[in-house]
């Protein structure tokens, strides 16, 4: 290649590189209607420490979070806790606990003391599933029909009952608030008709008794403690998200929390990683696993202390083995050599006693010494091999009779 193409290649190699970097990852965060932070008011965190982009989606706010997210018109969301599980949704962490807040029109008295939603009317902001299944649970405890109960779906001041708003405490910017009512507190004065925030604790999923301390807010009706009910808020993806991006998200959230705590305290001073992934609506997606598990020991790193103790017994255990094996061995050994003890002790006899009853105590010696091998009191080896041969050659020995001495011959 000529120094003319060496040259250019030079100049082209910083613009080929520019071109096959990373491209910045594009996240559509919908949030809650009633919200006063915007992702704007997120994205510098994340474009300094992680070089994600977060923005809004584009869709109408009064669509629910779960919807967004199935629909594919969102890639994160708040979602309360109790929301029924949706195929392809999955967590990254708890937020922030959500809390409900109830509104009843002023004038309005809940004065029946059986059914005090009979034919009220009742709006649920932003389409929480916490707040649907807190009034289907109390028409249900007060005997009524879903048609005694009307749920509206849109909130007109002065004609709807109640507001049913599940959201963070946040005293500086209620803007969920309307004028011309005031926050109610599940635990009334009146006990008889009191419906208790702990009760209905035990009977809703997910859901905790909560108070909103007295003067927290500047609005009728917290002038004291207001019993009331609190779910965990998720942020909420799709499974179809990376799981690089998904872990890059997890770690700055956490890494950088008091940043973020600095905009939205209500949103994310509750972000910890300290939680209990089983309790949760919806499996975490594989990237936060991977962040929240990245400082857990491997399995071999977890174990060792239990793994060297198994091989150190079975080390043990296989030295005992041996041990045993050869202590075995060795007996089989000995009783060979009893054995061939007897055989030479009959074989010494057989000089000076007649052999026919020795050849009888060599037979009985053969029939005790294989019937020994076949219970496996003695091994099959060399050692058994040399005793049947020294067996063989002394029966044959003492199977011909010594012929007798003539005295004439022996004077001679």
């Amino acid at each position: 290649m000529s120094k003319k193409y060496h040259v250019i290649l030079l100049l082209a190699l910083p613009v080929i590189l520019i071109g096959c970097s990373k491209s910045e990852t594009e996240l559509r965060l919908h949030m809650p209607a009633y919200s006063a932070i915007e992702a704007k008011a997120l994205q510098p965190v994340f474009e300094q420490q992680s070089g994600l982009r977060i923005i809004d989606d584009a869709i109408e706010s009064n669509q629910s979070a779960l919807q967004a997210l199935v629909n594919g018109d969102a890639d994160l969301a708040l979602v309360e806790n109790s929301s029924p599980f949706q195929t392809g949704v999955r967590a990254v962490l708890p937020v922030y606990r959500s809390v409900l807040h109830i509104l009843i029109r002023e004038g309005m008295e809940l004065d029946d003391s059986e059914q005090p939603l009979r034919d009220r009317t009742v709006y649920i902001s932003h389409e929480s599933p916490a707040g649907r299944s807190f009034i289907e649970m109390a028409t249900a405890r007060q005997g009524l029909a879903r048609e005694d109960v009307t749920i509206v779906q849109k909130f007109e001041p002065g004609q709807t009952d109640l507001v049913i708003y599940f959201g963070p405490i946040n005293p500086r910017s209620p803007r969920w608030y309307v004028s011309g009512y005031r926050l109610y507190s599940l635990d009334y004065d009146n006990v008889e008709r009191a419906m208790s925030s702990k009760a209905i604790a035990y009977m809703l999923p997910h859901v905790s008794p909560a108070i909103i301390p007295a003067q927290t807010y500047d609005l009728p009706g917290n002038e004291k403690d207001i019993y009331t009910l609190s779910v965990d808020t998720l942020l909420a993806t799709r499974k179809d998200v990376s799981v690089d991006t998904i872990y890059q998200l997890t770690r700055t959230l956490l890494e950088q929390k008091p940043r973020f705590a600095a905009v939205a305290p209500e949103i994310f001073s509750g972000v910890t990683e300290d939680f209990d992934r089983y309790s949760l609506s919806f499996p975490l997606h594989r990237g936060a696993i991977h962040y929240l598990e990245r400082d857990e020991p491997s399995f071999l790193e977890r174990y060792a202390e239990t793994i060297n103790m198994l091989v150190y017994l079975f080390f043990l255990l296989l030295t005992g083995a041996f041990a045993l094996a050869k202590l075995h061995a060795q007996r089989k050994k000995d009783r060979v050599d009893k054995f061939y003890a007897k055989v030479i002790a009959i074989r010494v006899r057989a000089m000076n006693e007649p052999h026919a009853p020795l050849l009888q105590e060599l037979q009985q010696l053969e029939l005790e010494a294989f019937e020994s091998l076949i219970s496996e009191k003695l091994a099959a080896d060399d050692s058994f091999r040399i005793f049947i041969e020294l067996l063989t050659r002394a029966i044959s020995e003492l199977d011909v009779e010594p012929a007798p001495v003539d005295d004439s011959q022996a004077q001679t």
